[in-house]
This record gives C-alpha cells, sequence and structure tokens, in this order.
C-alpha cells in the first residue's frame, strides 16, 4: 500500500481492506506463501497504470471497485503460479496493454487477461523470443481496437506475424471483419505494401525458390521425433509422424509450427508418404546440392516443398514462390 501513490486505487484497496486480505489469505492457502515484494511491485507497477488509465474514462466508482478485484485475483492467481516471476517481463508487457485498451480493461477485464494469457502461453511454446514484440505490435494498434474481437483479431494476426504460422488459414476472413483503419495500422505495423487478400492467402513473401530452413529435431535435443520422420500430405495439411508421434507441419513466411495430431494414425501418414530420388522438377541446379538417394519422403504443394532424409531427424522446407 505504501508503495502506490494514486489515489483512487488506495481508496478502493483502504475501503475493502478485508476482502483484499481474505482473497490474498486464501491465495496464500492454495498456491503456498506469496512473496508479498512482488505482489506489492506488481500492483505498483502493472495494476496501477492500468487503473490510472480506466480512471480517466470518468467511470462509476462501482466500475473501479469491479476491475481492481479483477486484476488482483488475477494477478494473485499469476504470482502464485510462478508466472510473474519466471516470465515477469513478458507478463508485465502484456498486461500493460489494458492500460492501452482501457476500454476492454473496464467491459472485459477477466476476459481480456484470459486472452493475453492464451496468445503468451502459445507463443512461449513455439516463438518465446517473439513476445515482447508481439505485444509492442498490439500496442501499436491499440488505439483502433475498440472491441474484444477487434482485440481477438489483431491478437491472432500479430501472433502469426511473430511465428505462429497454424493462425494464417483463417486470418483473410478475420482481417476483412475489422475497420478499414484497423486494417491499415496491422498492414503498416507489419510492414506488408502488398494487397491484403495476397498477404494472408500466400505463406511466402519471395517470387523464387528459396531454401527456408528445417523444422523437427531430435526429441532428446528439444526436437519432436524419437526416430527419423517421413511426411505426407493428407487432405488439405501436411503430416509428420517417427511412429511414435504425429504433427501436422505448418510453415510460412514467419514461421514453422508442428503442431502435435493424435487423431491421425501414423501407419496413414507412413502408407501415404511418397519417395522420390530427384528433386530437379522443383529445385533445379539447387537439387545438386542434396544426396535425393537419402530422401524418405517428399511433399510437394503449390507454393511449398518439404522432405524428410533417411538418417536425419529433420523435415527440409523450401519456398517455391508466389508468381
Amino acid at each position: 500500500m505504501e508503495k502506490i501513490s494514486f489515489p483512487p486505487l488506495i481508496a478502493e484497496l483502504s475501503e475493502n481492506s478485508a476482502l483484499y486480505n481474505q482473497w490474498y489469505n486464501e491465495s496464500e492457502m492454495k498456491f503456498g506463501n506469496l512473496d508479498s515484494h512482488v505482489i506489492a511491485n506488481w500492483m505498483v507497477e502493472v495494476i496501477e497504470p492500468i487503473i490510472k488509465a480506466i480512471v480517466a474514462l470518468d467511470v462509476a466508482s462501482e466500475k473501479i471497485h469491479e476491475v481492481v478485484k479483477a486484476l488482483y485475483l488475477e494477478s494473485l492467481k499469476l504470482i502464485g503460479s510462478g508466472m510473474a516471476i519466471r516470465y515477469k517481463d513478458e507478463y508485465k508487457e502484456a498486461w500493460l496493454l489494458l492500460a492501452k485498451m482501457p476500454n476492454l480493461a473496464v467491459k472485459f477485464p477477466i476476459k481480456t487477461i484470459a486472452l493475453l494469457h492464451d496468445v503468451l502461453l502459445n507463443l512461449e511454446v513455439h516463438a518465446p523470443e517473439k513476445t515482447i514484440q508481439w505485444c509492442q505490435l498490439v500496442e501499436s494498434s491499440s488505439t483502433e481496437i475498440k472491441t474484444i474481437e477487434d482485440f481477438k483479431i489483431v491478437g491472432r494476426i500479430y501472433a502469426w506475424n511473430c511465428g505462429l504460422a497454424h493462425l494464417r488459414i483463417r486470418l483473410k476472413n478475420d482481417f476483412e471483419n475489422l475497420s478499414e483503419s484497423l486494417q491499415q495500422t496491422i498492414l503498416d505495423a507489419i510492414g506488408s505494401s502488398k494487397n491484403a487478400s495476397h498477404f494472408f492467402e500466400n505463406p511466402w513473401a519471395n517470387n523464387a525458390t528459396k531454401f527456408e530452413g528445417v523444422q523437427g529435431g531430435f526429441k532428446g535435443s528439444t526436437g519432436f521425433f524419437e526416430d527419423p520422420p517421413v511426411l505426407a500430405q493428407i487432405g488439405e495439411y501436411i503430416f509428420a509422424t517417427d511412429s511414435k508421434s504425429s504433427y501436422a507441419l505448418f510453415a510460412d513466411q514467419f514461421g514453422k509450427v508442428l503442431l502435435p495430431a493424435n487423431s491421425v494414425d501414423s501407419t496413414d501418414i507412413s502408407l501415404s508418404a511418397k519417395r522420390i530420388t530427384n528433386l530437379e522438377k522443383w529445385l533445379g541446379k539447387n537439387s545438386n546440392e542434396i544426396d535425393t538417394s537419402a530422401i524418405s519422403s517428399v511433399v510437394a504443394t503449390r507454393d511449398t516443398l518439404v522432405f524428410t532424409l533417411q538418417n536425419s531427424y529433420f523435415i527440409y522446407l523450401y519456398s517455391l514462390g508466389n508468381a
């Protein structure tokens, strides 16, 4: 309390101190000892700026109480779980987005926080180094975010831009549901001068064949596969399996993601795998750099070539360009 300087927040905590102490005690029973210094710093560095932004909207005191209560309870969960300590900078940056979008903080505090946490957890799995970048991108569009649906869509688009390639397939329709001004802020932030429809429909930015890196790796080294995998196209999607685990592969100019595909039988993937010894049709002279006799499976779509090698735990990706 002594560190907080904003009078409306001090008043709220003082007038309802019994409630806040009760919630604190209940959280300690659930999570164990909660560091009071961590909570105090979080209240000053994160909660206080959010409440300042909300008070500036001239909302009723009852609404301030509801928001502070929601933020306090969610903070106790975040601190109790250790996430606010282990990933302090990331969660602090994400929560402070509420100060940039106080209209959402007032109407949907818990729902907005839940959406923030969902994105952060996904980024932590697939692109942990991009979390702060995602927060900065959302902030760049925050003045144009008017509704919770706006926030959901903007969050998905920027998460895709930060590496979550599996989100791209739904973004064209999402993008079209946004206001023109919000659409423009997104294209400006991403740095795209392309037609929006073309931008979301095509996975690669280049118009020529290019090696796009690898995905996968040995499970014992934070990879995915216990044995060298094979891959196959089944329906619209590309799947990979090592006979023990199966994954769906998503890849584009912003990232490469393997998602568990437990409902797809690994035998079906193995039986559908195509094995060839010549990549010249797609790679031209570049195919000379690859030991094509070692290819264990290959999939070629309109814009992407992926293949595996007999003794490798990786999936190799080439963009075939977009006309």
